[in-house]
């Protein structure tokens, strides 16, 4: 990484000035120094470097590991160790803060090089990961679907909050829970939805549920919901199947409106006589009132008549609207 800015904690001058002067060789900005811990983190709270040089070892109520965990918590920054002691007491507490790196004094520059460049790449990656999964749980949790995803084995990897919400489960706890066994799903007929979408997603389609009758979760509290899944593969980098996504959708309240329509298309239906339905017909297929009577042999004071009445029972301010209403309560045939 050209131009990486780099802050160095080592409590010997003379190592530190040639650490300095190392680093600038090889193209790095050293952004400042300190001997002791607590110079240190005041020093990087204003720097803000790339990466931080730590001696274990230093002068002061801190030693670098206490320093090392304090920065990683704060500001996140990779830090390599310096150091000339490599026993495992040492090394041991050093771990417990995911240090990037070790440097074992005396070093030679090509391992110096060789370190920060590693290091400082794999910061870079894994801040962008990081990115990448707070752009997804974003994402997840602003869409409205509920989305559950499991692994080869169809034991669960994730739930969004909206598949928490509909199922009434936590996602913590059921990492690793069979999928087919935490989901109760009511279903007409000898066709389970579930394990066929999976399965399909699992060999690689993109399927929905296509049943007459949506299938109806129960959820953790017993609460019943009308869903409408779908599920598909979850492939790596190299095309691999590793996992399959389902997705659920709360549809009750469609189904609800789509019930109440029907039922509402019923009443009006069932208002209208025969022959206002005859008329009616007639109308939207584009025919006058003269045609209406010469086809119906009737007056077209008649068919008038009967269109007037039908204005009345559906609350139609005019022809076009009693038209429009025909069409869209199927209450005719319409091509």
């Amino acid at each position: 990484m050209s131009n990486a800015k780099i802050f160095i904690v080592e409590d010997e001058a003379i190592v530190a000035e040639s650490l300095s002067d190392q680093l600038e060789k090889l193209g790095y900005i050293v952004t400042g120094n300190a001997p002791s811990g607590e110079e240190a983190l005041r020093n990087i709270k204003k720097e803000l470097p790339d990466l931080v040089l730590m001696d274990i070892m230093l002068e002061g109520e801190m030693d670098g590991v206490e320093v090392a965990q304090q920065i990683r918590e704060l500001y996140g920054i990779p830090i390599i160790f310096l150091t000339a002691y490599s026993d495992p007491e040492t090394l041991g507490r050093a771990k417990l803060t995911e240090p990037f790196g070790y440097l074992i004094k005396p070093y030679k520059e090509r391992e110096l090089l060789t370190t920060l460049e590693i290091t400082l790449y794999k910061h870079r990656m894994e801040k962008r990961i990081r990115e990448h999964e707070r752009w997804l749980n974003t994402l997840l949790r602003s869409i409205s679907d509920g989305v559950i995803t499991v692994g080869i084995d169809g034991l669960i990897t994730s739930m969004s909050p909206v598949a928490e919400m509909l199922t009434g489960l936590i996602e913590s706890e059921q990492i690793k829970e069979d999928l087919l066994g935490i989901l109760q799903i009511e279903e007409s007929g000898d066709y389970h939805i579930i394990p066929d979408l999976i399965d399909q997603a699992l060999g690689g389609e993109t399927v929905s549920c296509l049943v007459d009758n949506e299938p109806i979760l129960v959820n953790a509290d017993g609460k019943r919901i009308v869903i409408d899944f779908s599920a598909a593969p979850i492939l790596n980098e190299q095309n691999e199947i590793i996992g399959a996504v389902l997705t659920m959708r709360d549809i009750s309240a469609r189904k609800q409106a789509e019930i109440e329509l029907s039922e509402a298309r019923q009443i009006i239906n069932n208002t209208l006589t025969p022959r206002e339905k005859e008329i009616l017909q007639l109308m939207v297929d584009g025919l006058s009132t003269k045609e209406i009577a010469y086809d119906l042999k009737i007056s077209n004071r008649t068919v008038e008549a009967h269109r007037q009445n039908m204005m009345v029972k559906l609350d139609a301010g005019d022809m076009t609207m009693l038209v429009r209403l025909a069409v869209t309560h199927k209450l005719v045939q319409f091509d």
